[in-house]
């Protein structure tokens, strides 16, 4: 098991269900944090980084289309507040729209690892852990 925090941001709770059991049956940590908006995820990040030591890595699948702020909105707040962040984040975009626009946009954001759809995969977390 990594000592990777995992932060799921989507406002959908079956999805973050799903995607809990997942990571848990794949044994990648046991250190999961749900967000079901932008403003609770970024409060929230404060808040682990604040209680995280130097150099922590924080892997967060990150949802575009939420309530309130949305992945979009998510990601201009994240730029502007990365420098006071000694937590390593990378994020990975999950969508399940179907709009190229999305994908080309979320690729082009220099704090997007990567755009991945709907639901995540025992694959594809694994390709985000590299193992």
């Amino acid at each position: 098991m990594t000592t990777n925090t995992i932060i799921l941001i989507d406002d959908d709770l079956s999805v973050n269900y799903f995607h809990r059991r997942l990571i848990t049956i794949l044994n990648l940590t046991d250190d999961i944090h749900t967000f079901f908006n932008g403003k609770q995820a970024l409060e929230g990040i404060m808040t682990l980084n604040n209680a995280s030591e130097p150099g922590k890595k924080a892997v967060i699948f990150l949802d575009l289309n939420m309530p309130l702020v949305s992945g979009w909105e998510f990601l201009e707040e994240f730029e502007k507040m990365k420098h006071k962040l000694h937590l390593d984040c990378n994020i990975h975009v999950i969508s399940a729209s179907l709009n190229p626009v999305d994908k080309e946009r979320a690729e082009q954001n220099p704090n997007v690892v990567s755009y991945i759809s709907k639901p995540l995969s025992k694959e594809t977390l694994l390709h985000c852990f590299n193992i």
